[in-house]
Formats: C-alpha cells, structure tokens, sequence
C-alpha cells in the first residue's frame, strides 16, 4: 500500500484537467475502466457532499458478479476506528477510563501493567498473530475466534515485547481485547453494541459486523478478497483457498475489533459525517482522538512515511493513522489490508475532503488513491501505467514453450517498454513461486531455470546468487549452491541469509 509506481502519462486525463475537476475525475476513471485497471469501488468528499464515486471490476471473478457501488467490503483494519470509537463512547460515559488496567474489566488477562490507553494506541507490547501460531500448527484446520484470546495469552510463555507505553508496535490483539471489554462492560455482543450505537446513529444500514458461523457471513452483496496465487498464474482465485495465505485469511478470519466491519463506500462517508459533526462523541473526544500520543519517554511518536498520499510524516492516536503531509497539513485516517483486499479511509480536517477507496483484485492502489487526492486539490493525477509485466509473460513462455523459448521471448518483452516493464525483483519472487508453490518435478527445473537467469540479468546482486543457491540447494545440487551462497557473500558479506544458509551446512 506503501509503494508508489511511476509510469507513462495519462495523457486523456492530463490534457482535460484544466477544463475542470470534475471532468478530470471522470477522464481518468474512464480511463483506468477502459484498461480494466481496477477491482472496487472508490467515493470522495468534500464538505460532507460526494464529489464523485467510482465502481469497476468484479466483486467474484469466478461468478462473473461485478462490483457496484452497493458491493460491501471488508473494512479490514479500518475497522480498528470504530472500536476506539466504542470504547471512547463508553468513557464519555463514564463506564471506564483510559488508564483503567485491563485486567479491571478481563480478569484473567495475565498482564496488569497494560491499560486501555496502551491498547487503543499499540503501546502494549502484546503479541500479534503469532499469538496464535502453535495452536494452528496442532489444530491446522481451526479458526481463531476472541474466544480463543485470554486462554491463549495466558499461555504465552514469553515475556511483553516492551514495557507498555515504551514503544509503538501495531498488533491486532489489542483491539481483540477491547472488543470483549466493550462486551465485559454492556453486557452486550460487539456487534450489537456498534449497530445500536454507531451504525443506527450514524445512519449506516448497509453496515455489520461479520461474525464467524453467523448468516452475516455469508452476504451475497460481500466482495471476494480475490489474488492471482502466483506470478505464473492468470486467473484470480479466492485469497482464503490459498494455501500460502491459509494463516491469516482463514485461520485467522474470525477475529472482530480488529477487522470484520463490512460497509459501502456510501456508508463510511456517513460515518466520516456522523463522526466529525459529534454525533457520535463529544467534539473534544474526537480532537482528543487525533492527537498523537506521547511515549513514555513524553516524545510524541513520529515516524516517516511513504504512504499512498506521497511523503510525510505518521503518528497515530486514539485508533487513528495520523498524516502530515508537506504543502497539505493535517489528514487523519486508515488503512486495511487482507490478502485479495485493501481498504483506505482519509479525511483531511482543514479542507474537509475525503477519500475512501476499497479493492478487492486488480489494482495500484497507491496509485489510485494519491491521483484522487490530488485531483481533489485541482492537481493533475499521478501518470496511470497501462504496461504488462513480461516476468508474467515469461512464465507463460516457460510452461508453454520450455526454457529456450522463454528466454527467447523475454528478450523480446524486454525490448518492447511500450508495452511491457521487467524487474528483476519480480523473478526472483517468479523463482520462489515455482520452487515453494508447486510440487512437480517440472516446476523446480522451472525454478533452477528462472533464478539462473535472473544471475545474468542482475549480476550484481547478491541477492540473485542467494536465491538460485537456495533453489539449488532444494533440489538436491550442494555443491553448486555453496558456490551461489560463497558468491552472494563475495559481494555482501553481512548477508544474513548466506551467512544463516552457510552456517547451516557446516560451512562457518
């Protein structure tokens, strides 16, 4: 979500942008529509009215369902504003305070130095997913509900990664947590907590929260988190029957407060209303909200950021990112991210803009979302590539053709740059598909075949040698991956990986 990829300009969008705003947003829209350049849905605000929305691709590639502007998403962590937001009611009210320990309310939480600040703002030092790794491992088919949360932390048995409120370190569990305080302190569910006190209120009728076993989900409106499972694959795939994304997309599918929100675009533009009106916390709570925290220490936590608004600078409140960014000032919002989906939400405060953005397949989501600020502030969006990656096509000409061919083909992808654009990068990750990703005979010769020409592609790397030694090493060649290995420590010797690979065969 972070990374921003320059290309060609769109020269359909750039010429019409001096003709107004709203024909710019509709000449770049219709251009990545016609390119087929996105899956989802996007809507933007300014002063509380919509200033244009946008709905493209497919909500199920595998039933040919498109996505509308009534598709509903899963907010991901975006989620994680509304469950500080419930728990920032509850303290309004007077029914806790933020430096209340949790175990006030979870007694059998075994940590007493963290308090409900320390959640709300990633300061606990609590473990994340990995939380859950040894159970998956002896139960592979099981799914991790807040159920599982308290018994399981009470089997940790390591210590806090940091005195809470030394340090921010973003973790799922806190919001886990808060949900069942939430819980502990209504005597409600979760779910019916926000829909009686956030979404009724804030008008949002086509938003829940999705519980595991419920019918809620199994919502035929809910879009499919939808990945090409391989660099040599062509067609999009549910990301939950991937088996490398098996941990977090199914294991870890079910777990609320953290994520599992589902909404429209319509829909979290009435919450972005609701919120900053106060119609759902005293105004001073949301400023209160939006303030960076301080650390221990009594720094304000700072961090730069490449983030898809361009560069600036991160803080993060009470379950809000905070943005700063240079010649625009302040932005506060989040992101969401699931393998097969993202989700983006952004409100700047001084201009009253908006920027909310899902999808759910095919994207450059960073892309999109920064040309929408831009085009929102009358700048020109950033330039739309419409090339094709020839290490995809590569692996076409591989399985279709052998080695000779592909090669052959490759050089030809690499000459035509009108069409097509190379990385180095993207072979190596093409490598590891064939060699992790695939059990047949074929496809590790496919793997050997790949990482090798990557060596002579990009023969200044180490990284390149490390790789095609570990395929080596794989498929049973020792001799010649001790080579590659003693080649990538030539030219890094601090390469963790060679030296870890190294040390494993006895050799250091």
């Amino acid at each position: 979500m972070r990374i921003l990829i320059t290309g060609i300009i769109c020269l359909a969008a750039a010429a019409v942008f001096a003709q107004g705003r709203d024909t710019a947003l509709k000449a770049y829209f219709d251009s990545i529509s016609a390119h087929h350049l996105y899956d989802g849905n996007i809507a933007l605000t300014e002063n509380g009215h919509k200033v244009y929305a946008f709905s493209d691709g497919y909500a199920d590639y595998a039933t040919g369902q498109r996505n509308t502007m009534q598709s509903r998403f899963n907010l991901a962590s975006i989620s994680k504003i509304f469950t500080a937001t419930a728990i920032l009611q509850l303290r309004d009210k007077k029914q806790l305070r933020l430096e209340d320990p949790v175990t006030r309310y979870l007694p059998g939480f075994p940590f007493p130095g963290i308090t409900i600040r320390h959640l709300l703002t990633h300061t606990s030092g609590l473990p994340d997913l990995e939380l859950y790794e040894e159970v998956v491992k002896q139960y592979p088919d099981s799914v991790i509900t807040n159920a599982a949360i308290l018994p399981l932390l009470r089997q940790w048995n390591k210590e806090l990664y940091f005195t809470p409120g030394d340090q921010f370190r973003y973790c799922n569990t806190n919001f886990s947590l808060l949900a069942l305080i939430v819980e502990k302190i209504t005597g409600s569910s979760f779910p019916a907590y926000l829909e009686k006190h956030i979404f009724k209120p804030a008008g949002m009728k086509d938003t829940y929260v999705a519980v595991y076993g419920s019918s809620n989900f199994q919502d035929s409106l809910r879009v499919k988190q939808q990945v090409i499972p391989a660099l040599y694959d062509s067609a999009y795939t549910d990301a939950t029957l991937v088996k490398r994304y098996r941990y977090s997309e199914y294991n870890n599918q079910a777990s609320i407060g953290p994520s599992n929100v589902i909404t429209t675009a319509d829909d979290m533009i009435k919450f972005d209303n609701a919120y900053f009106s106060g119609k759902l916390l005293k105004l001073s709570t949301v400023e209160e909200a939006i303030t960076p925290l301080k650390l221990n220490n009594g720094k304000v936590y700072t961090e730069h950021m490449d983030t898809m608004l361009g560069e600036g600078t991160g803080q993060y409140g009470l379950g809000w990112d905070i943005f700063i960014q240079p010649g625009y000032g302040k932005g506060v919002g989040h992101g969401g991210f699931k393998f097969g989906l993202a989700t983006f939400y952004y409100h700047h405060l001084a201009r009253k803009q908006v920027v909310i953005a899902y999808t759910n397949g095919n994207s450059r989501f960073g892309e999109n979302v920064t040309s929408c600020f831009y085009m929102l502030n009358h700048q020109r969006p950033m330039p739309l590539d419409f090339k094709k990656s020839a290490v995809r096509a590569y692996a076409n000409a591989l399985i279709t053709g052998g080695a000779d061919h592909a090669a052959c083909m490759l050089h030809l992808y690499k000459a035509d740059t009108s069409h097509y654009y190379f990385n180095t990068r993207e072979m190596n990750f093409l490598g590891y598909d064939f060699l992790y990703q695939c059990s047949a005979k074929k496809h590790q010769q496919w793997s050997l075949e790949t990482f090798k020409l990557n060596t002579f592609l990009d023969p200044g790397n180490f990284n390149t040698y490390d790789s095609y030694g570990e395929a080596l090493l794989e498929t049973g060649y020792r001799e010649d991956a001790v080579r590659m290995y003693r080649k990538s420590l030539e030219l890094n010797p601090n390469s963790a990986d060679g030296l870890k690979a190294m040390k494993k065969l006895g050799l250091l």
